[in-house]
């Protein structure tokens, strides 16, 4: 049985039960809001290029070790803050500068609703949730279907008229935040969006009749790509009752499309890659149905090592075109640039070798930290099969870099690389300093950690990515 490590806070929680599909376990979180300057008490690290699954498991593990127990997550950044809160930190209702964070609990194999973990066996059914997919705005708001009648205890905030339900509910989160809209009520036959302010809710009575006008209550809002079981939800008279997904996985989950998506679901994956060349980090889309519509082909170019060589190819056409996509196939090492087509419609498809991406957002990363170093070196891990592509830094006191190991009678400056790389899982390790005493220092990234002093005749490098690759690709452009 899961171990929870119950607190006292000030404010109403939102317990759920969230199911990390690829790696089969149900972790128990709690959302909760705090002050700015509580969070800025708190022990952080900062980790890009994360899911908010990956960004749950990596705080469950330093948990242990009591680094972290909470975090904060930026879905469009991939930004994940790992927080070690203290145990008497206090919540807030009413101040401006707040943040919603997330209390991790603790986490078990399998796959589980509340009610089926240890402290919550009493909670009460209070029937299936619905979950929101706002696909333009790459959130889940899970939601509970109420009859209409019961929104007379709700404050009208105000009446529009929207196409979809989906409309209705991005327009209540939207204004969530200056009039407190947290339930709609959707017309479909007169089109009529009322939003609410609806107080805390008494425990659900079971309606049979799921009419055409229902209530819908805004609860819980998390990144796209989250399963949730189930979650707590406190009533009056200190009651709480428990919404569940329609399976344990999740997999009947219901969906409200937004009216400009098209139906035809693209499955795809948002990640951050190093445009080094540039000295800039840019949001990538990767595409893993294999399709994409109303693009055209403007160039081809051969013997292209690695996908992040590529995009960078894409670079200049997204500056002119704001719009860049690429498919890449490392079996040739050939690499198309498309853009959207103005002229007509067409659909590309690749296969299972090739790799197709778009390259989205681009800023600058740390450029004037950077603009005297070296152009970056690339070497071969035989034991990894990978070619990592690292930049040595000429600055002797560096910003954003915290020391986590330090190894001792590392042969080569090739071993520290690849003692990055086997911890790169557990201490999400990015950067080395190698010096002449053979010894190896990694680094994970810290935005909030004090300046480093890099030992004299030492070699500090970071490791901007690392691509499947031969020896023989060391002496090309990677």
């Amino acid at each position: 049985l899961i171990v929870i490590l119950m607190q006292l806070w000030q404010c109403k929680s939102i317990l759920f039960a969230a199911y990390l599909k690829d790696d089969q376990m149900t972790c128990v979180l709690d959302q909760l809001e705090v002050s700015s300057s509580s969070l800025e008490l708190y022990e952080m690290q900062i980790l890009w290029n994360k899911t908010f699954d990956e960004c749950i498991l990596i705080c469950n593990l330093l948990h242990l070790e009591n680094k972290c127990n909470a975090i904060k997550y930026y879905q469009t950044l991939m930004k994940c803050y790992l927080l070690a809160a203290p145990i008497n930190s206090t919540t807030t209702e009413t101040q401006h500068q707040s943040y919603k964070i997330f209390f991790i609990y603790g986490c078990l194999k399998g796959s589980y609703y509340l009610h089926e973990i240890g402290n919550y066996s009493m909670l009460v059914s209070g029937g299936t949730f619905i979950s929101v997919q706002l696909e333009i705005l790459n959130l889940t708001i899970i939601t509970e279907r109420r009859p209409t009648v019961d929104s007379i205890r709700s404050k009208i905030i105000e009446n529009n008229e929207k196409a979809s339900t989906g409309d209705c509910v991005v327009t209540c989160y939207a204004r969530s935040w200056h009039n407190g809209c947290n339930a709609v009520v959707y017309n479909p036959k007169t089109s009529l969006c009322t939003l609410l302010k609806h107080e805390t809710p008494k425990p659900p009575i079971t309606f049979t009749h799921h009419g055409m006008t229902l209530m819908l209550l805004l609860h819980l809002v998390l990144p796209w790509d989250v399963k949730v079981n189930s979650v707590r939800i406190e009533a009056t008279h200190n009651i709480s009752y428990e919404l569940r997904a329609e399976s344990g996985t999740t997999k009947n989950t219901e969906k409200i499309r937004d009216p400009n998506t098209k139906q035809a679901k693209r499955i795809s994956t948002k990640s951050f890659v190093h445009l080094y060349r540039y000295m800039e980090v840019c949001e990538v889309n990767i595409i893993h149905n294999r399709k994409i519509e109303n693009v055209t082909r403007v160039q081809v170019i051969l013997n292209v090592r690695s996908l992040n060589r590529c995009l960078h190819f894409c670079r200049p056409w997204l500056r002119q075109f704001f719009y860049c996509a690429i498919i890449y196939s490392k079996h040739n090492y050939k690499c198309e640039l498309l853009i959207r087509s103005t002229e007509r419609s067409s659909t590309r498809f690749v296969d299972d070798e090739e790799k197709l991406a778009e390259l989205l957002n681009c800023h600058a990363d740390r450029q004037s930290q950077r603009r005297n170093n070296p152009p970056p070196m690339q070497y071969y891990l035989k034991e990894t099969g990978e070619i990592c592509v690292l930049e040595f830094y000429n600055a002797t006191q560096l910003r954003g870099f915290y020391p986590i190991e330090t190894l001792e009678n590392v042969e080569n400056i090739k071993s520290c690389i690849f003692a990055c790389r086997l911890r790169y899982s557990s201490y999400i390790c990015l950067a080395i300093n190698y010096t002449m005493k053979k010894q190896c220092t990694l680094f994970r990234q810290d935005l909030r950690h004090k300046i480093y002093n890099v030992e004299s005749q030492s070699l500090f490098a970071e490791i901007l990515f690392c691509e499947p690759g031969t020896l023989a690709d060391e002496i090309f452009d990677f």
